[in-house]
């Protein structure tokens, strides 16, 4: 089962000093009431006018309205009066280490970890809580989680997976095999081995037997959940996995106790997938660039429960693509995606948000061809593609509490963590993020961010990131 969230007790110290450094009073971490905000659960009812908020130890113990919780003697408060409290942000599909040029793969090999965590407090930094890595460098990814959970440095909450199973690493045909020949054999074996892990093409020569016992080798090296694809990545329209061996794998998960999600891309690979009995169905929203996603599937996924995460983009962002990039690959599976996007809401599907984000290179951003589009209601870069995507579901009509649950308590649910996070009730870990103005009126109020509560403590979003390597870099000339 992915692990719950836990502070080791001895990196209490290392807690308390990183805790100064971004500006969090150690004695009183943890330990806070939140008063007269207007609490908004994606769990309730409805909006709790007024409210209060009681967290201990690191978790909420009582919400109420004022007059009807007491705020112990000398708790720390965050008069929150006129605003708006929510459970903090989720991303279920992200990248925190994005960056596949040559240049950062070269020269911060064996620092990956590093750019993790800068990619962990830029989502921090603009209210997602946790987030769900669903294809990446495994050892830099356990390093950077381990470091944030032991207090050691600031950071979102990381769940990962490491390599999507049937896909070679970065410097292979599956990413960027044009990059191998121009590194040694050995860098770039290297690379692909840290990202592969013997999980890579190769499974797919193998019997479901030889699948199996990889699977369940793979499962003890420290992920969080399970993501294959049930369908190639550059070849977007080749099934990856026989109905067999997809079976195989998703039973290898389950019997480690672990969430298992794939990758598809067309009709065929998504309904496979279903049928394999996966539990997240990662951008099954996109279909390919012709054909939308039959009734008949849909119903299946509402049936059988199967949480689709989605890559819902702008209007505005369909149309600079349309204009600007026409010819681009991933243009029409926008175009159908959002068409499959408005189904799915009226279909009743559970749909997380997600952005596929990393952290956007500037130097390699300012030199793109396609940046008149790029720039657009960006979708892939960190600290902003959540936005972008809460905006576009809005424009699909999807109502205003779905939205908030799409990025909370949905992704929470799916991944089998809704005891712990993804609402505001009592018992849950003390994620909070307060707004100034109501999300529930316009989605483009998650931007107004006054404050995030991360177990408890009040986040110096001033601070963070702490030290970025990435997003600091500025373009020449």
């Amino acid at each position: 089962m992915i692990r719950a969230w836990r502070v080791a007790a001895t990196f209490l110290l290392a807690a308390a000093l990183i805790a100064c450094r971004v500006g969090v009073n150690p004695a009183m971490a943890q330990t806070l009431a939140v008063t007269g905000a207007t609490v908004i659960d994606p769990l309730a009812d409805a909006p709790l006018s007024d409210g209060v908020v009681l967290i201990e130890d690191g978790r909420i113990t009582a919400v109420g309205p004022v007059g009807a919780v007491d705020v112990p003697a000398g708790m720390p408060v965050i008069d929150a009066r006129g605003k708006y409290l929510i459970p903090g942000l989720m991303d279920a599909n992200v990248h925190l280490y994005l960056n596949l040029d040559l240049e950062t793969l070269i020269k911060y090999e064996g620092r990956y970890h590093e750019i993790v965590l800068e990619a962990a407090q830029l989502t921090l930094k603009t209210g997602q809580t946790t987030v769900f890595d669903t294809w990446g460098p495994l050892a830099s990814l356990a390093r950077a989680r381990d470091m944030i959970n032991a207090g050691e440095a600031p950071g979102s909450r990381i769940y990962f997976a490491g390599n999507i199973i049937g896909f070679d690493g970065p410097l292979s045909r599956d990413f960027r095999g044009e990059a191998a020949s121009h590194v040694s054999k050995a860098f770039a074996s290297r690379t692909n081995e840290a990202w592969e892990r013997g999980t890579g093409r190769d499974l797919m020569w193998m019997t479901p037997d030889s699948v199996r016992a990889a699977i369940r080798e793979y499962t003890g090296t420290g992920v969080d959940f399970l993501k294959y694809g049930s369908s190639s990545h550059v070849e977007m329209y080749f099934i990856s996995f026989s109905e067999r061996v997809q079976r195989v794998i998703v039973e290898e998960g389950h019997r480690a106790g672990m969430t298992v999600q794939t990758h598809t891309t067309s009709v065929e690979s998504l309904d496979m997938a279903i049928e394999a009995g996966v539990d997240i169905i990662t951008h099954g929203d996109i279909s390919g660039p012709v054909v939308p996603i039959p009734m008949e599937t849909m119903r299946k996924l509402v049936e059988r429960d199967i949480a689709v995460s989605v890559l819902p983009i702008t209007q505005r962002r369909l149309e600079a693509l349309q204009e600007h990039n026409p010819d681009g690959t991933l243009t029409p599976y926008m175009v159908v995606g959002r068409e499959n996007q408005a189904r799915m809401i009226e279909a009743g599907v559970a749909m997380l948000l997600s952005t596929d984000a990393g952290i956007k290179h500037p130097v390699l951003l300012a030199e793109s061809s396609t940046i008149a589009s790029d720039t657009v209601d960006q979708r892939t870069k960190l600290g902003e593609g959540h936005f972008n995507a809460l905006a576009a579901l809005e424009e699909l009509g999807m109502a205003p509490m779905e939205i908030l649950r799409s990025a909370t308590s949905h992704i929470a649910r799916a991944y089998e963590l809704d005891g712990e996070i993804g609402s505001l009730q009592p018992g849950m870990i003390a994620d909070l993020v307060i707004l100034d103005a109501n999300p529930l009126e316009a989605a483009r109020n998650y931007r107004s961010i006054h404050a995030v509560i991360k177990d408890g403590q009040r986040v110096d979003l001033d601070a963070l990131p702490v030290a970025p390597i990435i997003s600091v870099l500025k373009p020449e000339g």
